[in-house]
């Protein structure tokens, strides 16, 4: 009897513990399955998002969200396919649910910023790119940073927040070390935050490093005309030229030297005769600019453009005085910088047309 009692628990805990190992069986093989399939959802949902079809994405990183919500690749994705879609509201919540968690990643932090962007919040988006330059990247750190602050400084320089911009250049300069490309990229930069001398400096560096490259000795003639160095920026451009005579923006920039050697009236022992002649020619540039202006933009109406226009086009149709004075230069050149002022206000956010007349202007200015 205690025999069959004992070979029956037996039996019993056998029992049990079979149950058991086939259920805790069954259940890795369920969580397989779910993995593979929030694996096979998320591969679909990347294919789809770099097709350009975000809305089928979002239901694929959806999928895959609902099965493995810890997942923080699948969230990230799921936030970007709706930020791109529009969806930021949806995108929001989650990002919240992501930051909360860990605030110092930088993925997280850089998918927000992008997020902020496309809900038109700079401010917002620039704070959120600063913690993803200094967040927390378990891979390539270096690298991951380098590229954030790269499309930081593209926002930046699209926007035109030139003070931003140059601390972000700076900033970058320190960490890029040598790399071609990025010198590159930071000496344009640099000439669009009115820094032709630190633009200069790099440029001067790959022409050394690489005397062949046209490109740097184009560059370089810019930031020295930028600074007013004209025999210097003559120098580079016509290095320039000997290695890509073709190059019609080489031409053009020469063109352009020669064009403010002959205008601009701030060059030494200029003669006043000389010096009002160049201003009066000045004057009559930014008149043209502004007639352009008023034509192309249909300000015709407007009182106070029409009254600087018409003085700055009755002075250059005026005979010269007798007797030409250093003061009577000044006095034309003060009132090209108005016609100047004016053109910038009624036709904001567009070109001159004339990038001689702009260099002379920016050094009057200055």
């Amino acid at each position: 009897m205690k025999s069959s009692l004992t070979g029956a628990v037996i039996g019993i805990v056998a029992l049990i513990t079979g149950l058991t190992v086939l259920d805790q069986f069954l259940a890795r093989v369920e969580s397989s399955e779910l993995h593979s399939t929030a694996e096979r959802s998320y591969a679909a949902g990347t294919r789809l998002l770099k097709e350009g079809r975000a809305s089928e994405a979002i239901d694929q990183f959806r999928n895959a969200h609902v099965i493995e919500r810890d997942n923080r690749e699948y969230e990230l994705s799921l936030i970007a396919a709706l930020t791109e879609v529009g969806k930021t509201s949806d995108a929001g919540i989650l990002m919240d649910e992501v930051l909360n968690r860990d605030p110092n990643d930088g993925r997280t932090n850089l998918r927000a910023a992008r997020l902020m962007v496309k809900e038109g919040k700079i401010a917002d988006a620039e704070a959120y790119y600063h913690r993803a330059i200094y967040g927390q990247w378990p891979d390539n750190p270096a690298a991951n940073q380098q590229a954030v602050r790269m499309e930081l400084i593209d926002l930046l320089s699209r926007r035109g927040k030139k003070q931003e911009l140059f601390a972000e250049l700076i900033s970058l300069e320190a960490e890029a070390g040598k790399d071609p490309e990025i010198q590159k990229r930071l000496a344009k930069l640099f000439l669009s935050v009115d820094s032709p001398a630190r633009a200069a400096s790099i440029y001067q560096t790959m022409v050394a490093r690489d005397p062949k490259d046209a490109d740097a000795y184009e560059g370089l003639g810019e930031a020295e005309l930028e600074q007013g160095e004209y025999p210097a920026a003559h120098t580079a451009f016509d290095q320039a030229f000997r290695r890509d005579p073709n190059n019609a923006s080489i031409r053009s920039h020469l063109q352009t030297l020669n064009t403010v050697v002959e205008i601009d009236p701030t060059v030494r022992r200029l003669t006043s005769e000389e010096k009002y002649r160049r201003s009066r020619r000045i004057l009559d540039m930014a008149s043209m600019g502004l007639r352009q202006c008023i034509s192309s933009h249909l300000i015709g109406g407007s009182d106070e453009v029409g009254k600087v226009l018409t003085a700055a086009e009755a002075t250059t149709a005026s005979k010269p005085p007798a007797h030409i004075t250093n003061e009577l230069a000044e006095g034309i050149l003060n009132m090209a910088e108005t016609v100047w002022r004016a053109q910038t206000r009624a036709c904001a956010g567009t070109s001159s047309g004339d990038e001689a007349l702009a260099l002379v202007m920016k050094k009057l200015a200055s």
